[in-house]
This record gives C-alpha cells, sequence and structure tokens, in this order.
C-alpha cells in the first residue's frame, strides 16, 4: 500500500565493473535501492550477514546498508539503482504511522530471481534512459522503476523453487517454515509438491510423529511468540504475519496451544524479563541532565520514526464487500467453540491520573441512553443519528487517552497506541485490536453502536458506516479543540470541559511554581528535536511536548525558529548536524528520543561532536532529554506529563 501513497524519486542508476580479486570495504547505501548483479561470482555481505552469489542475484537495502564485497572470483558486471520514498503533506496520519512502522523501503533482502531475463532487460532500459539528460525520458523512467519494483516483489514472493529436489518431509518442513505466513493446507502443500494428499500426510505423520497441520500450527505460533517478544508489532499484525487474518481465531489457536492467551503470555514474559537481570535499555548522557527511561519494549516512535531493521509483514487490506463481510462472520459464529470477544490484551486497572470523571461501566439506564439519538453533523458534513450515550464505541485513530479520560472504555481500538502509551493500566476492561488498516470483519462482530473515525482512507466512511452509525472526526487538532468534540460525539460535553478546566489549572500551578522555584525564566525560550536510530533529526515545533512548553506561561519560540518550515515535498523540519546552530535556536534545549539501543549508540556519536558540545544550550547545560512515550498530546498523557515534566527538568 505504502508503494501508492509514497513519492518515488529515482536517484541514480549506476552500471558497475569489477575485476577479478577487487574487493569493496563497508560501502553504506546512500539511500534505498537494489543491486542487481549481471554476471560473475561472488562472496559479500550485507549488515554483515554472509553470502554467495552468481550472476542474476539481486540485493535490496535501506538507507545506511553496509555492503562487504569479500572476494570477487571472477569479473562481476552489476547495476545500483537508488531511489527515495516520501510522504506528502497531505497523507493522513493513519498512511504516515504505517510509514514510520512498516516501511518497504528499508527491507533487506536477497535472492536469486527465477526468470531474470525480464529484469534484465528492463534494468538495461532503464540506464539507457537515466543516461539521456531529456525530462520526458526522466518521467518514463519513474515508471519503468515501478514496473521493476512490481516484477522483482513478485518473483520474491514466489521464490521458492530449490535447485535439488530434497526429501518430501524436508520440503514440506522447509516450506512451512518459508511460507507459514501464506494461506497453507494440506492440499495445498501437496500440490506445490506434486504428490498426493494422502501420501504426504501419511509420510509427514510416519517421519515426524504429528500431522502436518499440527506442525504448521506450531510452527506459526512459535513464530508469534517471537514476534510478541521481540517487536513492537500490534496483535492484529502479528496474527497477519504468521498467516491467520481473522484475529479472534489466532487468540484462540494460540490459547489452546499455549494455554494462555497472546496478551497474556507477553505481559507474564515481560514480567519475568523484569524480574530478572535483563539489562535496562537507556541513554549514557554525560554533559546534561536526562529523564531516566524506564524499559519498554515498543521502540518506535509517535509520529517520525522511520522502521528499525527487522520489518513485520504488512497488514492487509482485503477490501471485502460487506455481503461477504456477512457471510463470513455468519460462518464463524456458526462454526465458533465459544461464546463471546476475547481479550486483546491484559492490563491490571488502576486510577486515572484525571480524578474528577470516574470511570463508567454499565449504568442503570444504558438501555435507554443507547436506544435513544440524535442528530450529530461531522467533521466532513455527514449528519448521522447517533446514540445519547454510546455504549459499544470503536474507534479508529489515536485519541484513545481521550476517551478513557472521560470514563469511556471502547470495545474497539488500533491497539498499538495503547501498547506503547503512558497509561497502560488504565482500561478496566482491554479494547479489541482492529488493527491497522482497519479490520472491518473485526469492526462488525463487535456489534457497535457507534464508530469515529479519526481519519478516514479512501472509501472507508461508506463502508463503516454500514455496520454502525460513524462519524469523523479531526484527531489531529489540539487537545483543546479536540477534547470537546469527542466529548459532544460520546454525550459528555460538560465532562470535556470539565476536565479541560482542570489541566488548564493544574498547568497554570505547574508552570506557576516552575517560575517561582527559578527553574524557568521570564521570556526563556525553548527548541524541540526529536532524534532516530538512523540519525535523523527533525524540528518540532506542535504536537506532543510542544504542546505542554509553548503553553502561555511555559516556554517561548524563538522568531528564528517560528520562521522555519519544512522543505517543499517534505512532511517534517529535517536537521542535520550542520544545521543545527541555525535551526536548534533556544535557551532550552528538548531531546525527544526513542528507547533503544540502536539510539543511544547513534546519539553518543553526535555527542561527540563539536557541532553538538558547541551549541549554547549544550554548553549552559540546559538539555532535557524525554522517552518518545510522552510526545502525545491525549488528555491522560498531557495530564500525566504535568506531573512528571517538574522531575524531568531536575534530573
Amino acid at each position: 500500500m505504502l508503494w501508492d501513497y509514497a513519492h518515488i524519486r529515482l536517484i541514480d542508476i549506476r552500471h558497475m565493473l569489477f575485476k577479478a580479486g577487487d574487493k569493496l570495504t563497508s560501502y553504506r547505501f546512500p539511500a534505498a535501492g537494489f543491486l542487481y548483479m549481471v554476471r560473475g561470482n561472488v562472496v559479500f555481505r550485507l549488515n554483515g550477514n554472509k553470502h554467495a552469489a552468481e550472476r542474476f542475484h539481486i540485493l535490496h537495502s535501506g538507507k545506511g546498508g553496509q555492503l562487504d564485497i569479500d572476494w570477487v572470483r571472477e569479473e562481476m558486471e552489476f547495476y545500483f539503482i537508488f531511489y527515495k520514498a516520501s510522504l506528502s503533506l497531505t497523507s493522513g496520519s493513519g498512511v504516515r504511522r504505517l510509514f514510520e512502522r512498516n516501511s518497504p523501503f528499508q527491507k533487506q533482502y536477497e535472492f536469486a530471481p527465477n526468470a531474470p531475463v525480464a529484469l534484465l532487460s528492463q534494468v538495461k532500459e532503464m540506464h539507457r534512459k537515466w543516461l539521456d539528460s531529456s525530462s520526458l525520458e526522466r518521467i518514463q523512467i519513474k515508471a519503468m522503476l515501478y514496473q521493476f519494483v512490481y516484477e522483482v516483489e513478485r518473483q520474491r514472493q514466489a521464490y521458492g523453487v530449490y535447485p535439488v529436489k530434497p526429501d518430501l518431509v524436508e520440503q514440506a518442513v522447509r516450506y512451512i517454515r518459508e511460507y507459514y505466513s501464506q494461506p497453507i493446507t494440506l492440499s495445498s502443500i501437496a500440490e506445490q509438491l506434486n504428490y498426493s494428499v494422502a501420501y504426504v500426510a501419511k509420510q509427514f505423520k510416519s517421519k515426524t510423529g504429528t500431522s502436518l497441520i499440527d506442525f504448521l500450527i506450531r510452527t506459526r505460533i512459535d513464530k508469534a511468540q517471537e514476534l510478541l517478544l521481540n517487536t513492537d508489532a500490534s496483535l492484529q499484525e502479528v496474527a497477519a504475519g504468521v498467516g491467520y487474518t481473522d484475529l479472534s481465531y489466532f487468540i484462540r489457536i494460540f490459547k489452546k496451544t499455549t494455554g494462555v492467551t497472546p496478551g497474556n503470555f507477553k505481559s507474564l514474559a515481560l514480567g519475568s524479563a523484569k524480574g530478572s537481570d535483563r539489562p535496562k535499555i537507556r541513554l549514557r548522557l554525560s554533559n546534561a541532565g536526562w529523564a531516566e527511561p524506564s524499559y519498554i519494549v515498543n521502540d518506535h516512535d509517535n509520529h517520525y520514526q522511520y522502521r528499525r531493521k527487522g520489518d513485520l509483514p504488512m497488514v492487509r487490506n482485503t477490501n471485502m464487500s460487506m455481503g461477504a463481510a456477512m457471510l463470513l462472520c455468519l460462518v464463524l459464529m456458526l462454526s465458533a467453540c465459544s461464546s463471546g470477544n476475547s481479550p486483546v490484551n491484559s492490563v491490571n486497572a488502576g486510577p486515572s491520573p484525571v480524578s474528577s470523571v470516574q470511570t463508567e461501566t454499565s449504568p442503570p439506564d444504558s438501555a435507554a441512553n443507547s436506544k435513544s439519538t440524535r442528530v450529530y453533523k461531522d467533521s466532513q458534513g455527514h449528519e448521522v443519528d447517533i446514540p445519547e450515550r454510546p455504549q459499544r464505541i470503536v474507534l479508529q485513530g489515536n485519541s484513545i487517552g481521550d476517551l478513557l479520560a472521560l470514563g469511556i472504555q471502547p470495545v474497539g481500538v488500533d491497539r498499538r497506541f495503547i501498547e506503547e502509551s503512558v497509561y497502560l493500566d488504565k482500561e478496566t476492561t482491554p479494547a479489541q485490536d482492529i488493527g491497522f488498516p482497519t479490520n472491518l470483519e473485526l469492526v462488525l462482530d463487535l456489534e457497535p453502536d457507534l464508530t469515529m473515525l479519526g481519519y478516514v482512507m479512501d472509501k472507508q466512511y461508506e463502508e463503516v458506516s454500514k455496520i454502525s452509525p460513524t462519524v469523523v472526526f479531526d484527531q489531529s487538532k489540539p487537545l483543546s479543540e479536540r477534547l470537546p468534540v469527542i466529548g459532544e460525539i460520546v454525550g459528555k460535553k460538560a465532562e470535556a470541559e470539565q476536565l479541560l478546566s482542570e489541566y488548564n489549572r493544574k498547568a497554570e500551578n505547574m508552570w506557576s511554581g516552575l517560575h517561582q522555584e527559578g527553574k524557568l525564566a521570564e521570556g526563556e525560550t525553548a527548541v524541540v528535536l526529536i532524534y532516530y536510530w538512523n540519525k535523523t533529526m527533525y524540528l518540532m515545533k506542535t504536537g506532543g511536548i510542544p504542546a505542554l512548553l509553548y503553553q502561555p506561561q511555559g516556554y517561548k519560540m524563538s522568531e528564528a525558529v517560528k520562521e522555519i518550515e519544512p522543505a517543499e515535498g517534505a512532511p517534517y523540519i529535517e536537521v542535520s548536524p550542520e544545521l543545527m546552530h541555525k535551526m536548534l535556536i533556544g535557551d532550552h534545549l528538548f531531546v525527544i528520543y526513542p528507547a533503544n539501543a540502536d539510539a543511544e549508540n547513534s546519539f553518543n556519536e553526535l555527542m561527540k561532536t563539536a557541532l553538538w558540545s558547541s551549541l549554547p544550550a549544550v554548553k549552559s547545560g540546559k538539555v532535557t532529554f524525554v522517552e518518545t512515550k510522552w510526545n502525545y498530546d491525549d488528555m491522560l498523557t498531557s495530564s500525566m506529563l504535568l506531573d512528571e515534566f517538574p522531575k524531568l527538568l531536575a534530573k
């Protein structure tokens, strides 16, 4: 999907020749790109992983990937194709989150294509046209690049034909381990291996002692456990990544196999890890006060993250028709072994930091409230009959903390925004993970009486509105504007205004205290930098931490920073080390960072440079480091940050 939304710019096409005995040491990809080997015999390493390749070999790496060619056995001819992918300013936040978390442009892989001739012809023609300076030719090259990518991806996904025919059972095992994330049945494997179903089943059972399907399930569950422990993927992404498109079925089969739900498995494993001598991941900063991060599994960021190595398979948006969705749900209900919705995650209930609004479970008049309706006009002009007090809300977007602060426990959410939050324990009843892109079949199964869309993709509104009353709101608005809208939608406008009033009063008290204690001078300026594991940096002016800093009684934004805007066609304000002195203008510097080893290592390298040491805020010791989990502006996070912020300044 991201290939559709992204702006792709071809940077360079190079034709290269290496003689026998030549080497290439620590070559870094200047951009995402392909290496297509036409002829030769070579041993190479991609980010330390050793491979041997002959003619017609393809490898792909994201920007910064390290390539080492240890030994060219015979003359090697190859092409480099470099490109840059970016999102437009008009891209929705959901697309941006997908770009941050699961970018295909950073993936690293290598393989020998089964049908290399078509690829070779495309590459040669692209290179020929690239050497032509005509702008018209360059337009055609871009179209050819998409054709090349399609052919590479098609062959890569179809790759799996082994040059030597192995033992039947070994072949079946290898097939399962390689394609466990794809739809697999006993019949499909038998067809792939050119044997009868009965023969494959008998041979597999005889040699392994288990059925092929049981082995497939065990393989998928083992992979799911790895993803749950070692990645920040949501349950929907994990399920899809191991071959289960139905989240409810995945949860049932996981529990049947392991004895616990996926959420309980992750909670228990993390609890055990925290009690052991597992090292805490933290930044070691020597020249400025910093916030000690608590250990978190999720290492992706709020708004601007480029996904690290080890990408998960993209969740597929099937665009199933409503009729097909209804039929599927009917079949699932008839075949289900148990009733009710399985919890998506296990969390312990805790007191809300916003004390004035109590959690609302099932009030005595809930039935009457849910039946009474009113007409609401949403941000896109839809006039919708919605319940006065909806009881079963599904939310698409990142405003979960707003609903929880209002005492609303939604039945369905995109759990990525729960799992990486500072309020993990604020759900009394964990909501079902509707995934991203939103799984409409799951939404249908939840039977919502109201669906709230913080953003809309394609013709999604028409599809969702067939399931339940659906309203669209702008989740990108600041808290002071967004919370009253959400409060009005859920029938709690007065409570929303009360929360904002208490928040503003609490913020004024916090800022007054900081001024009185001498921790904040009148007119003191601040600038916010968000830093990433791959050494990319961005200047932040709105949302998250800046939304707190630039409150009336807080820090000021310097006039120089006010004038800085993103480059044309760029979604964010990128900062290079050479431009730090021209862009990071403020008395106090706030650095937002992800708590992971990659960010630590790369940031420590930056801190050793003269450019960093000579920054005014660094020289004066006014640098504060904040984990990305605080970089949200929902009501729960914002309220908790008021308590945390003075502690950050004191460190």
